[in-house]
């Protein structure tokens, strides 16, 4: 609830200006909220008076946010598989937890899970929390989510990582609800402000076009979904020892609306970018679909995987599995080669960390070259032809 203390205020017009949803108004001299106050709380920060305070009906009080510590990764098992996307978590959930002096810990949920637990403590947990139950062999939203829900409550983790992925993203934003806490989805970087322990999540807003740094100050845990191949996963060492802790599932967190009847795998071809060394990938510079004919030979040559803008996936000349950007997949490649790609901030937000990027554009002042580590500037008609035939010139060496 926003509250404006009558006498306090003193009509000076800031609080209406900084409004980004025109929900204040200044009237008779005094600033009053409208039915479309969406509760931000810039007013409050903008008012010197202090005229203005916001009360957050359930949320978490100040003063019981000292009752929370350590950080947990869900770490997502599926079908006998561990997500990859759940050991990168656990690296950049080790540089938190270790910069809050606190311990790591996952949570594994899943059906014939065996030592990967021990797995996980190899690669930075502390602590495994284990759900190894036949019902969590095909996953449901409301099963995970109660169990889930139940162990946070329990042991109160003040930070919550999940994997921006089809179950993270179903199940997850649930479980923040449930828990009244705040969430950020699709976030590229994490990092804790140590004087008061916030998670500073940051992730593309305004369709790619600006980075946004969010936190939740008030409110426990601090949850945050991170999309795969972002963040980079610590070297697995077997000598590194932590506590394995086996839950049993309460009968009611069993229990299911969803009966699921079949699982279906998509046919996508035999591409998977997000795993590939090397990428070549084709933009709309391409000028039409025989384009990728050429990045095909050079892909081959190269051993390398074929990917490609959001443009050209639009028009239709490659399919989505191979779309790279804030709307396709985040890929960090050895190496990877753009094609007459402008480079636009949301094709950039998915390749960025890659560790070697070249560019050939005949813009020479492309956005693509500024995240470059080497720029050609040409016709890549004619550049392409010509590095395949070097390449296959050195091989024959």
């Amino acid at each position: 609830m926003l509250k404006i203390d009558k006498e306090l205020c003193i009509g000076c017009g800031i609080c209406e200006d900084q409004c980004a949803f025109a929900a204040l108004e200044v009237v008779d001299g005094v600033a009053e909220a409208g039915e479309n106050c969406t509760l931000c709380g810039a007013c409050v920060e903008v008012c010197e008076p202090q005229a203005i305070t916001l009360e957050l009906e359930g949320a978490n009080l100040k003063t019981d946010l000292d009752s929370w510590s350590g950080v947990w990764v869900f770490c997502e098992f599926r079908k006998a598989v561990l997500a990859p996307v759940s050991l990168e978590l656990l690296g950049i959930g080790r540089k938190l937890a270790d910069s809050r002096g606190v311990n790591l810990g996952a949570v594994i949920i899943g059906s014939g899970v065996g030592n990967t637990a021990d797995e996980l403590i190899g690669y930075g947990a502390d602590t495994v929390y284990k759900v190894d139950h036949p019902d969590f062999e095909v996953f449901t939203e409301d099963r995970y989510g109660k169990i889930l829900t139940r162990l946070i409550n329990e042991n109160r983790p003040e930070i919550v990582l999940a994997g921006a992925t089809a179950i993270g993203r179903s199940f997850i934003p649930g479980v923040a609800t449930t828990l009244d806490a705040g969430l950020t989805a699709d976030c590229t970087g994490l990092e804790v402000r140590l004087e008061d322990g916030a998670l500073l999540q940051t992730r593309p807003a305004f369709g790619g076009n600006i980075m946004a740094t969010i936190e939740c100050p008030r409110s426990r845990p601090q949850m945050a979904t991170v999309r795969p191949k972002v963040m980079k996963a610590m070297e697995y060492d077997d000598s590194r020892q932590g506590e394995v802790v086996e839950v049993s599932p309460k009968d009611e967190e069993l229990q299911s609306r969803v009966s699921v009847l079949a699982s279906v795998v998509a046919e996508q071809g035999n591409v998977n970018i997000q795993e590939s060394d090397i990428l070549i990938s084709g933009g709309r510079g391409l000028e039409n679909e025989k384009g990728f004919e050429l990045i095909r030979k050079l892909a081959d040559v190269l051993d390398a995987d074929v990917a490609a803008s959001r443009a050209v996936v639009d028009a239709g000349w490659i399919p989505y599995p191979h779309q790279v950007g804030q709307t396709g997949k985040t890929v960090a490649p050895k190496l990877y080669i753009a094609c007459g790609i402008s480079g636009a901030v949301q094709h950039v937000a998915g390749m960025q960390s890659a560790e070697a990027i070249v560019a050939i554009n005949r813009d020479e002042n492309a956005p693509i070259f500024n995240v470059a580590d080497f720029g050609i500037v040409g016709d890549l008609n004619e550049i392409i032809p010509k590095l395949i035939a070097k390449l296959e010139e050195q091989r024959k060496a």
